[in-house]
């Protein structure tokens, strides 16, 4: 049973990147996946300040890194602000691959990131459903020595997507989210080291 993470880049209550991360997630589970669905507002983690970590890495960057190192496969669900990622994404991300100097697991910044499977997919209520927020995520991630999923999915008028239950509305939609899972925990099984 493949280990997957599953967050959104957002924070927002009523978030259409968190209903699909929700979403998905339950698709994860239901495909066999052992899921955590992780919260980005339940970790203390302010912006990165060099500074700031210099003085000492937050105990909540610690237990973030060593949530995500736990999980061999990761499902992002981004937003799009101005075409892009979100500033909480980034700082989350920031934090997550910045060494802890002197630690005898976090010294190193490629992990947690080296060799994680990551699917990709994002909601907006516009037509193109926060798809260029992914594209600017792809070579992040890369960076960071993660293997993309080829596989994604762009949520565009979300706020039509989902019904009260926070389900998919839409075959379509639910088929295209479950295209992304199936493909990440595909690819975990055969990268696992």
């Amino acid at each position: 049973m493949t280990k997957l993470l599953v967050f959104a880049g957002s924070t927002r209550q009523q978030s259409f990147n968190r209903q699909l991360a929700h979403a998905t997630a339950k698709l994860a589970s239901a495909s066999g996946a052992d899921v955590t669905l992780l919260e980005l507002s339940s970790l203390d983690i302010p912006m990165y300040n060099a500074d700031l970590e210099a003085e000492a890495t937050p105990a909540d960057v610690i237990k973030l890194k060593e949530i995500m190192d736990a999980h061999p496969a990761w499902i992002i669900v981004s937003p799009e602000y101005n075409g892009s990622y979100t500033a909480l994404l980034k700082n989350t991300i920031d934090w997550a691959s910045s060494p802890v100097k002197g630690h005898p697991v976090w010294s190193s910044s490629n992990k947690p990131f080296t060799g994680k499977v990551v699917g990709l997919l994002s909601a907006s209520p516009g037509a193109l459903g926060g798809l260029r927020s992914l594209s600017h995520l792809n070579p992040l991630l890369q960076n960071l020595q993660c293997w993309i999923c080829p596989q994604q999915f762009a949520l565009g008028r979300a706020g039509e997507a989902f019904d009260e239950q926070g389900e998919f509305k839409s075959d379509f939609h639910r088929k295209s989210a479950q295209a992304v899972v199936d493909q990440t925990l595909w690819a975990a099984a055969r990268l696992a080291t």
